[in-house]
């Protein structure tokens, strides 16, 4: 008896030994990336909104020095030479295999999602508070949907009128106390702005989808355009602002815009991103990902003492229950077997 209870015991405890690596195995590749991404692209809008406003503070020869030049400049060169490095051995072996129509299909996704879309997003947040902008751009969910049915013939999600319902119930009635006291210019101009980037990026949606399809490297679907764009916003650089604009050489423009926005949040949330696909499910990290709206909500109240009233609150609810239900109804339906 004593050694059958002896067995019993050392089968038992290696069978939570066994749960317990397992458990460890789960917080390391899906738990951590995906916690990762949902922090640091929840605190993306909060924190370029802070430099925004702290370089209107400091401006440099009448000059705000966070512009859309240079900190969406350093943003997609950071993105370029990391995911051009890390498949540098087969890019030119890739790029001459590519066709005239594979060029136009990553230029229109660039032009869209990399260059209109960022630079649609920035002049928003400047208008906007963060919680306006963000909730604004929860319309990415539906109007790339129908852009998918539209361009690509995808089905339109299952309970894909109720999400849209919502969605836009939700921002209504986020947007009632900020319109009871009247809408002023700046405001009307930001909601176009926001506008702007979410028919952008519902088109980046549609060419990522056929992006995708190829199963190119990173090195080509992001590193590429990443690259392109950031050609082009130091072109804009040079044009509008001159070289001085690239760095002004104070402590907290270098830590702030290029260590903490461009290299942490930017690229980082990027990487977590691309980390949580190779673990995790398009699911997993599509439904996860949505708690990136409530991060962002909540560092904006907590660090820029952005009022939330009660209709606001309301609103953010009804707002995500439609982004969870758009994101979970695309999910199903895609997954149904065709026929």
């Amino acid at each position: 008896m004593r050694i059958a209870r002896q067995t019993q015991k050392r089968t038992q405890a290696s069978v939570n030994s066994e749960h317990n690596l397992m458990r460890l195995g789960w917080i390391k590749r899906i738990a951590t990336p995906l916690t990762m991404f949902i922090v640091l692209r929840g605190f993306d809008n909060t924190v370029l909104k802070a430099l925004q406003r702290h370089g209107s503070n400091h401006l440099i020869g009448g000059i705000n020095p966070v512009s859309f030049c240079n900190v969406l400049f350093l943003v997609q060169l950071a993105a370029g030479l990391t995911f051009l490095a890390e498949g540098r051995q087969t890019l030119l072996r890739r790029l001459k295999a590519l066709s005239a129509g594979d060029y136009l299909l990553l230029g229109s996704d660039a032009l869209l999602g990399r260059c209109l879309g960022p630079t649609a997003y920035f002049f928003a947040l400047e208008s906007l508070s963060v919680i306006s902008q963000t909730l604004l751009f929860a319309l990415v969910l539906p109007v790339s949907a129908l852009m998918a049915r539209w361009c690509l013939n995808e089905p339109l999600p299952r309970g894909f009128g109720l999400s849209v319902v919502l969605i836009s119930s939700g921002l209504y009635l986020s947007q009632l106390s900020a319109t009871a006291s009247g809408v002023p210019s700046e405001h009307r101009a930001g909601v176009v702005w926001a506008l702007v980037g979410v028919i952008a990026f519902s088109g980046a949606g549609v060419t990522g989808r056929r992006i995708a399809k190829h199963h190119w490297p990173a090195a080509i679907s992001i590193g590429l355009g990443s690259m392109v764009s950031a050609v082009v916003f130091a072109v804009l650089t040079l044009r509008f602002y001159g070289p001085s604009h690239f760095m002004p050489l104070q402590l907290w423009w270098v830590l702030g815009v290029l260590g903490l926005y461009a290299l942490t949040l930017s690229l980082g949330s990027e990487l977590a991103l691309q980390l949580a696909y190779r673990n995790s499910s398009v699911a997993t990290v599509s439904l996860w990902g949505s708690l990136t709206i409530a991060v962002s909500v909540t560092s904006a109240a907590l660090l820029l003492n952005e009022q939330i009233q009660g209709t606001t609150l309301m609103g953010i609810i009804v707002l995500m229950a439609g982004v969870l239900s758009a994101k979970r109804s695309s999910i199903q339906t895609h997954s149904e077997p065709e026929g």
